[in-house]
């Protein structure tokens, strides 16, 4: 008897030891798993009951395991479908991720709460973002450049630009920023959004794109200017030669006319 009550205190000590109480960050739809000890629950173990209490306080149980009756239960419908418990080493697995599962984790091993827990922070990944350009008229070489998209919880921006040697990173934490023409064709700028579960990165935006945007528009508006001068042109004489062709038809008609009935001719004079 004193043998197992030694064995049942260590498991438990090692239980506590092990049981890390470091936080941890997962994005929404990944998964986690919270490890208790190595090896398999022991014999003297009859129940295990994880908990959670989320950011208000309130504490609900996670999945529960009782040895008699052989079975795990999870009793709250937010971990429905989330949570599942290994039975022979008491770990909880948990995926499918949501921001509602963020909280502190506890483990009740035969109706004891163990001291350590675990901090689960879920969050949103960022989107990948896109840039916007808005240039100033004329012949000013300046354009500004806005890097739109979502980076919740604490997300961070950053800036590179590749002026055809290396890769610069400028700007922290400003999405709009101010740019001028480069002599460098390949010069380009793209932005990237950060937070504690992703990264994402735009597409890249080149200066030549930027600050010649004008001569290609003028381009564009003289062959469409072109194009409905040509069209009218067209129109013009197609009409033109319709209207001659109706014409000479009706004078060929009046000379006929004439041939045929002549009789008509004397007598209108």
């Amino acid at each position: 008897m004193l043998l197992f009550r030694r064995f049942h205190f260590i498991w438990i000590l090692i239980i506590c030891e092990s049981v890390s109480g470091n936080g941890v960050t997962k994005a929404v739809n990944s998964e986690t798993t919270f490890t208790l000890v190595s090896g398999s629950v022991v014999p003297s173990t009859t129940s295990i009951i994880w908990k959670h209490r989320d950011n208000a306080g309130a504490v609900v149980k996670v999945i529960e395991w009782d040895r008699e009756e052989g079975r795990t239960h999870i009793p709250n419908p937010n971990f429905q479908s989330h949570a599942t418990l290994d039975e022979t080493t008491g770990n909880l697995n948990l995926k499918y991720l949501q921001l509602k599962h963020s909280g502190v984790y506890t483990v009740d091993i035969n109706s004891k709460e163990q001291r350590k827990k675990f901090t689960l922070t879920v969050v949103e990944p960022v989107s990948k973002p896109y840039i916007t350009k808005e240039c100033l008229p004329g012949d000013v070489p300046e354009c500004s450049l806005s890097c739109v998209g979502e980076a919740p919880s604490e997300g961070s921006v950053i800036w590179k630009y590749w002026d055809g040697k290396k890769v610069q990173e400028k700007y922290p934490n400003m999405r709009t920023i101010t740019v001028t023409n480069s002599s460098n064709p390949d010069s380009h700028y793209n932005c990237t959004l950060r937070n504690a579960v992703s990264v994402e990165t735009s597409d890249p935006v080149y200066l030549k794109d930027l600050f010649h945007a004008d001569s290609k528009t003028g381009i564009v508006i003289a062959i469409i200017i072109g194009s409905i001068i040509f069209i009218g042109v067209v129109v013009t004489a197609i009409w033109g030669l319709a209207a001659h062709r109706e014409k000479r038809k009706h004078s060929r008609m009046q000379i006929v006319k004439r041939i045929s009935f002549p009789f008509l001719s004397s007598h209108q004079r």
